[in-house]
Order: C-alpha cells, then sequence, then structure tokens
C-alpha cells in the first residue's frame, strides 16, 4: 500500500510568503458562511410579498410527518416540519433552512479540500464553489434539490475518503452508507451520482479489492437499514413518488428537439456557473508573468496519491453531468435545469487542485484581496439585487414575479367575503393550487387549512368531506404565467354555493393586475337552509 501523510503543504522556503497564513484562524471559515446565510436569507424576508412555490409546498406538507410524500421523499418535509412546529408556518424559515443547507454542502467541501489540497487551495475552492449559481443564490428556494446539496456533499466526501485514502476506517464508511441513505430520503436522482462512483470504481479496477468489497457492504447496510421504511412506502404507494419521477423524465422523441434540449441546457449551466468562471479568469488574468514557485516544506503527498485524487475529481465533477446530458441526447427525455443543482459540488475543487495559474499557496496579498473583493461584490449586489427584482422590482418594468404577488391584499379581500356571508365563524380552508391558494392561505394564518388542488391524494391531512361540512373557499388565478391549471379545481368551484372575480394590481407601479376568481362553500347547515350567496354581492371585488 501507499504511504502518504494527509497533512498539507504548511509554507515556503521563498522570500516571497503568500499572503494567507497556513492555518487560519479556527472557526473562520463557518463564521463566514454563516454570514453568507444571513447574507442570502435576510433580503427575501424583507422583500418578498409572497414565497416561491417549492417553498409554499414545503410549509403545507410540513403539517404532517409522513414516510413519504406525493412527489418526493420526505427528508426536506421533515426538516421542515421540525422548524414549523418551533417557529410555525413561516416563510422566512424556508430562506434560512434553504440557505444553510446550501453553507453546510460548502463546509463539508471545505472539509474534503482541507484533506486533499493546502488550506490556501481549499479555501479558494471553497470561494469558487459560492459562486455556483445552484450553491446559494438559488438556494432561498427550499426544495429537494436544495437540500440534497447537503448529504451529496458528504457522499463525495466519504466515497474519496473511502477509495483514495488507505487509511480509511469503518467510521468513513459508515458515514458514506449514512450521507447515501439521507441523498436517496431527499430526492431519488441521488441515483446519477451513485452511478457515477460505480463506474468510477469499475474503471479503476478497485471492485477486485476485498477491502473495498467488505466497507461498501457496509454502507449498503447502513443505507438499507435508513432507507427501509420509506422504501416500503414507496413500493405501497407507486403512483405518487415512483410515478412523478417516471413522468418528469417523460421522452420526447425527435433528433431536432433533442439537439435543441442539449443546448439550452449547455446555455443554462454555463450561465450558471458564469460567476465562478469569472473569477478562475480573474485569477489567470493576474498571474505573474515569471514567477519562482516556493519550495515547499513538511510532509507532501505523493505522486501516485495526487494522480488518483484528481481522477476522482475529474469523475466526480463532470461525470453527472456527462451522464445526464448523455440521456437527454440519446433518449430525447425532457430536461429540466434544476436536475443539474447539485452537479457541480466537487467542479470548485478539481479547479482549484489541476488549473494552471490556481496555485493558491503562492499568491501574493493583492491577488487575494482582487479576488475575494470581487466574491464578495458578487454576494452582496446578486443578494440584494436578486431580492429587490423578485420582490417587486421587475413589476415596474411589467415584468410580473411570484415574490410581487399581492397576498396579503388578496387574503384580506377573500376574508370579507368570507365572513360577509358566514359572520360567525372563521374561514376554515381554502382550496387552490399550491403555490397562490398556499401563499395567499399563509397570510390568513395557521387555522385555515390548504386543501392542495382540491384532491385527496395531495393532501391527507385534509378530513374526507372536509369543506362541505365545515365550508371554505375555492381561489383560482387566471393572471398568466401564474395560472391555476388543475382541473380539479375548475370542478370545485362550479360545485361552490357562489362565485365571484376579484381584480387588483399585482404590484405598485405594474400594469399587470392579479385576475382571479372564487367561491364560497356555505358550512353544511347554512348551504341546508337554501340561502345561497345574496348578502355576499357587497363584498365581492
Amino acid at each position: 500500500m501507499l504511504s502518504f501523510e494527509l497533512s498539507p503543504p504548511r509554507g515556503s522556503a521563498s522570500p516571497a510568503a503568500p499572503a494567507l497564513p497556513a492555518q487560519l484562524p479556527r472557526g473562520a471559515v463557518p463564521l463566514v458562511l454563516l454570514a453568507l446565510v444571513l447574507l442570502w436569507a435576510l433580503p427575501p424576508v424583507l422583500a418578498y410579498q409572497s414565497p416561491p412555490w417549492d417553498n409554499v409546498e414545503e410549509l403545507f406538507w410540513a403539517q404532517r410527518f409522513q414516510w413519504g410524500y406525493y412527489k418526493h421523499p420526505p427528508l426536506p418535509t421533515w426538516i421542515m416540519a421540525v422548524l414549523v412546529r418551533l417557529a410555525g408556518p413561516e416563510p422566512w424559515l424556508t430562506y434560512v433552512a434553504g440557505v444553510g443547507c446550501g453553507a453546510g454542502a460548502l463546509y463539508l467541501l471545505w472539509r474534503w479540500a482541507r484533506e486533499c489540497m493546502p488550506p490556501q487551495r481549499a479555501l479558494l475552492a471553497v470561494v469558487l464553489a459560492s459562486l455556483v449559481a445552484y450553491h446559494l443564490p438559488r438556494t432561498v428556494v427550499f426544495n429537494h434539490n436544495t437540500v440534497q446539496l447537503l448529504p451529496l456533499a458528504g457522499y463525495w466526501w466519504m466515497l474519496w475518503r473511502t477509495l483514495c485514502r488507505a487509511d480509511a476506517k469503518p467510521r468513513h464508511w459508515i458515514a458514506l452508507g449514512v450521507f447515501a441513505a439521507l441523498s436517496l430520503l431527499t430526492k431519488y436522482s441521488a441515483v446519477v451520482q451513485f452511478a457515477v462512483g460505480a463506474l468510477l470504481l469499475m474503471q479503476a479496477g478497485r471492485w477486485r479489492e476485498p477491502r473495498i468489497w467488505r466497507g461498501l457492504g457496509l454502507a449498503m447496510i447502513v443505507a438499507l437499514v435508513l432507507l427501509a421504511p420509506h422504501l416500503y412506502w414507496a413500493l405501497t404507494h407507486t403512483d405518487q413518488t415512483l410515478g412523478y419521477a417516471a413522468a418528469s423524465m417523460e421522452a420526447r422523441g425527435h433528433r431536432p428537439h433533442r439537439t435543441l434540449q442539449l443546448r439550452q441546457q449547455l446555455g443554462m449551466q454555463i450561465g450558471r456557473l458564469l460567476p465562478m468562471l469569472v473569477v478562475v479568469a480573474l485569477a489567470c488574468v493576474l498571474r505573474p508573468r515569471t514567477a519562482t514557485p516556493p519550495v515547499p516544506t513538511g510532509p507532501q503527498p505523493t505522486a501516485a496519491i495526487q494522480a488518483a485524487d484528481r481522477r476522482f475529481l475529474a469523475w466526480a465533477a463532470f461525470g453527472p453531468v456527462v451522464l445526464v446530458l448523455a440521456a437527454i441526447t440519446l433518449l430525447g427525455t425532457r430536461a429540466h435545469g434544476h436536475w443539474f443543482t447539485t452537479f457541480f459540488l466537487p467542479l470548485p475543487l478539481w479547479l482549484a487542485m489541476v488549473v494552471p495559474g490556481l496555485e493558491a499557496e503562492h499568491w501574493r496579498r493583492r491577488r487575494w484581496g482582487v479576488l475575494l473583493g470581487a466574491a464578495a461584490l458578487f454576494h452582496v449586489m446578486a443578494a440584494m439585487g436578486g431580492a429587490w427584482a423578485e420582490g417587486g422590482g421587475e413589476a415596474r418594468r411589467g415584468h410580473i414575479t411570484r415574490g410581487s404577488l399581492p397576498s396579503q391584499q388578496i387574503a384580506d379581500r377573500l376574508q370579507q367575503i368570507w365572513h360577509a356571508r358566514v359572520p360567525d365563524r372563521p374561514l376554515p380552508m381554502l382550496v387552490g393550487d399550491t403555490w397562490f391558494g398556499g401563499a395567499v392561505a399563509l397570510k390568513m394564518g395557521p387555522a385555515v387549512q390548504l386543501w392542495i388542488d382540491g384532491e385527496e391524494r395531495t393532501s391527507p391531512w385534509i378530513e374526507p368531506g372536509a369543506l362541505e361540512r365545515g365550508g371554505g373557499m375555492v381561489v383560482i388565478l387566471d393572471t398568466q404565467p401564474f395560472q391555476s391549471e388543475w382541473p380539479t379545481l375548475e370542478t370545485r368551484l362550479a360545485q361552490a354555493d357562489c362565485q365571484g372575480r376579484i381584480e387588483l394590481p399585482w404590484a405598485e407601479g405594474s400594469a399587470r393586475t392579479v385576475s382571479m376568481r372564487w367561491g364560497l362553500v356555505l358550512p353544511h347547515e347554512q348551504s341546508a337552509t337554501g340561502d345561497r350567496c345574496a348578502s355576499v354581492a357587497a363584498a365581492r371585488g
């Protein structure tokens, strides 16, 4: 077996000492990541009038612990359910939790990078990773892709630890199994990255080693124990999570469409990597024309270990993207941009280790200052500018957004309509699509239940017949492109005791309007009298 030391190079015998010490102050990186959580989570709290679709969905799914939900595995909803029970169904919880998952993934990348490269390069890798749109900017959307960043960062770290280091302990294999199970409990798309890991294992010929087989067996046992309850649920509810996964991968046959899909996805992914690529290019531009590389001191990894690390990082960085793009091209599978959310976690480590000009342990103070300043400027401007645009800034230019929906005004109008006809009891239920109905229901308080799409399977926490017994309101948004499209809602609206329409400006300074229909379902004892909704006409908007 190869012998090596995990300690990174700690200094230089060259007179041109690096600007950063080999050992950063303890806790510096976690503190910076915590600051980034606040920077990215606070602007949406202040600017958004309504949360994104997935945030609303998770807040209402969190009403009940289940082994699975009708679209996805349960882990993200469990996380939100715990938070909701501590602080209530507040949208700010989703922003903090989402950005926290992204920052947690960056912390695991930092821990991983510290084991395979000098501390200065490890810091550079984390800075580059923070600039990928998926890892922080888009994590204000709390969904299964965002949450999966955290366990998949741990999966790649532990897979590297067990395959590329001969001193792997049983605890590392156990951790690999735990991270793999948590990844699958978040979203089934983790199998793409598991497949890349298996291909790497076979390509390197490691599958022949008894040590690897024993470790993989231990990891698989741990993963199966953690997954068993959900797997049983999934097998007994195949029309839900597995059916949704199959529908999302529906193929679209002809070749021109496949070529368009490939071009669109490549362009989209380059755009979401662009801030990181700009900083990499800036580092190369600032590279000195002539340089005398320092003579490293202390124990160094052997050439064989460095080659193994580079090979592993190349597979981890590019394997998932290549695999999915191949599927899109060959099978005509319908692709979605969010499929790539977790695919770029190892890429910054590969860049820091391989790309000439990124030898951060040799950098002077000026070079570090320029690059860290550029990264900080991006975070501040993107966090504040993105929240301003989504929260209403774009509406002034005629582009409406989900974040600028005046959900509080809509909730107030609906409450007026309800109390005009049912003055003796609060509104118990809203029937609507996940985002529009949910965003309005959140403004009405936790006592108002949301019956998602008016279907039993989407809201199993709603008791059968609850709408007919206690009454409620059906809401349908007609404003494009955010219109409610679920056919069951039209059926529920047609069965309402009375109907009406509300029109109001979407946002201040916007010419676009909220155009919505509502239907009022009277409580059973009141509906039985035959007195429909005559007195509600005065409250119609």
